[in-house]
Formats: C-alpha cells, structure tokens, sequence
C-alpha cells in the first residue's frame, strides 16, 4: 500500500487515498485511482504510477509518431461573386 495523497474533489482538498490501485490509462499514463479516506468519493491521479527506473526490464522503445501527410482538398476555391443588384 502506497501513502498517496490526491485531490478530493467533494473535501475541496488534499487528502490521503484509500484502496488505491495502479492503472495504464488507455494513451499508455500510469495513474492511481482509489477513494477519498473521509468522505469515500472516487479519487483519480494522473501520473501516480512506477517509474520507468522501477519497472524490470520490460521498456517499450519509443516510436516516432507517423504524422498523416495533409490531402488536398478538392473542393472548389470560393470566387469573389459579384453582387446583383436588387430587384424593386
């Protein structure tokens, strides 16, 4: 059990986490989700996880993002109209 202390946000305050586990969000971040020690509300931290001088051995090696080159569009350039004169 880690003493981790995040935001509660019902307490308006730092507060210590009960429960807490660690978590892989969905981008790959470790975090640390749990409940609030008085009030019980759910507690989230962003960035709570191991190191990466912790973990044994088992590094992912960093990939260059691919960035998708940009299409042309082909839609037709706006052309100034000129405008009509009105009708009495």
């Amino acid at each position: 059990m880690l003493a981790t202390e995040g935001y509660c946000v019902k307490c308006k305050a730092k507060r210590p986490i009960k429960g807490e586990q660690q978590v892989t969000m969905k981008n790959g971040r470790p975090a640390i989700k749990g409940t609030c020690s008085v009030c019980g509300t759910k507690m989230f931290k962003i960035g709570g996880g191991p190191s990466k001088a912790v973990t044994k051995g088992k590094t992912k090696p960093k990939s260059k993002s691919k960035a998708k080159p940009k299409s042309k569009s082909k839609a037709k350039p706006k052309s100034k109209s000129k405008a009509k004169p009105r009708r009495r």
